[in-house]
């Protein structure tokens, strides 16, 4: 006869060692979530912190692509969509991207930018200061509390893993004052703030789900999207101004904010520029920090920052495009450390091999790709503006709220 759910124990004819941690923790999560119900030892065992940990370790080794597409609206102020939703996308192999989860708000969701990942949870970031958190493997989907006052329009927030203690953080800034005053002899402006901030910690202790102080950043942080690499966040900052109307000049710093003492340290951009310029962006690209220049509309330069106490730059390949880009080029990692995915302007996708700076062509997001809600719904944007974020992911059993 065979054995029933529960003896899944001591009695079971597989012992719980192989069962749960060489066969279950290779199945994919829907699965495991199903697998809760079979007993009570199997949901306890499942949802255990360690059993958690192990099948994302797994996860890490099947790299994919989400894809959350946004609409552009002229005011990012105004409610933009009624909700965010999650496709999964296999760019090389596939034109069709499918629905892993969509998500209605009460009231809508501003415009946001970039997505932010870690360990299969999605932060949303909306430029109004409204953030959201979900996990599409477990359909988790939570707003985060609101945080202090920003008097300046624009929001950005940081999103990572405290690697020493394993506890996921949020970190934002914000202006509490911001002012750029005509000097008295009429030469130029002078820039007055007052900036801070904040951390939040997701998970059940009790000190989680609030957001606390730090210390305050030694200089202006640019509303430009921060980059996590394991133990940091690295934030763009305007370190000084000089002249004025058309020969005032920029001048930018990268600081680093450590997760473990949260303190902040100040490095230099790459040699490449002294100012991150609106079309250059910075990302993590195989736990290293990446500057992409944007020098102009066909030309991009990569580079990366040395692991260390100082940030040693490198240049590590230039870049001549095929088209030209409008505004942006974002770069995304693939499943392989060799290559990287390039973005023009968030729609048409790159493939491109950093040893040699060669590029492949992948997909026309707008005209060719395929959004399937798997219902009978099927779609492409086409001359809709939209931009189409791509974020490397991993399916991950991890909570957002305890339970």
């Amino acid at each position: 006869m065979a054995a029933g759910p529960d003896s899944a124990g001591s009695n079971s004819h597989i012992p719980d060692d192989i069962l749960f941690f060489q066969i279950l923790i290779l199945l994919p999560v829907k699965c495991l979530v199903r697998f809760q119900s079979v007993c009570k030892s199997w949901r306890t065992t499942i949802l255990s912190t360690y059993f958690i940990r192990c099948h994302l370790e797994h996860s890490r080794t099947r790299l994919s692509m989400v894809v959350v597409p946004r609409k552009y609206q002229k005011d990012y102020r105004k409610v933009g969509i009624q909700g965010v939703n999650f496709y999964s996308f296999q760019p090389g192999q596939s034109k069709v991207a499918e629905l892993i989860l969509g998500k209605r708000c009460p009231g809508g969701i501003p415009m946001f930018t970039i997505p932010l990942h870690c360990d299969g949870l999605i932060l949303i970031p909306c430029l109004t200061g409204r953030m959201f958190v979900c996990n599409p493997a477990t359909r988790e989907f939570v707003e985060l509390p609101q945080g202090s006052h920003n008097v300046a329009g624009d929001h950005r927030v940081a999103f990572g893993v405290d690697p020493c203690t394993g506890k996921y953080k949020v970190a934002r800034h914000f202006f509490r004052s911001y002012a750029d005053t005509p000097q008295a002899d009429g030469e130029g402006t002078v820039l007055e703030y007052s900036a801070g901030h904040e951390i939040l910690t997701i998970g059940d202790e009790a000190d989680a789900w609030k957001w606390k102080a730090t210390v305050d950043p030694p200089y202006a942080i640019n509303a430009r999207t921060p980059i996590c690499v394991p133990g940091f966040f690295y934030w763009s900052a305007l370190h000084s101004v000089t002249g004025h109307g058309i020969n005032k000049v920029s001048s930018h710093v990268i600081l680093r904010f450590s997760l473990h003492d949260e303190t902040f340290t100040v490095h230099p951009n790459p040699p490449c520029s002294g100012f991150l310029r609106n079309n250059d962006t910075l990302c993590q690209l195989g736990g290293k920090l990446c500057y992409v220049e944007c020098s102009s509309p066909w030309d991009v330069e990569i580079w990366l920052a040395e692991d260390g106490p100082n940030l040693a730059w490198l240049r590590h390949c230039c870049i001549r495009l095929p088209m030209p880009r409008l505004l942006n080029v974002f770069a995304c990692a693939s499943g392989d450390r060799n290559k990287i995915f390039l973005s023009i302007d968030a729609f048409r996708l790159l493939r491109c091999d950093l040893r040699d700076g060669s590029l492949e062509e992948i997909i026309d997001m707008a005209r060719e790709l395929l959004y399937d809600h798997r219902n009978g719904t099927k779609f492409r944007t086409g001359f809709v503006p939209v931009a189409h974020y791509m974020v490397p992911c991993v399916e991950s059993l991890l909570r957002i709220r305890p339970w």
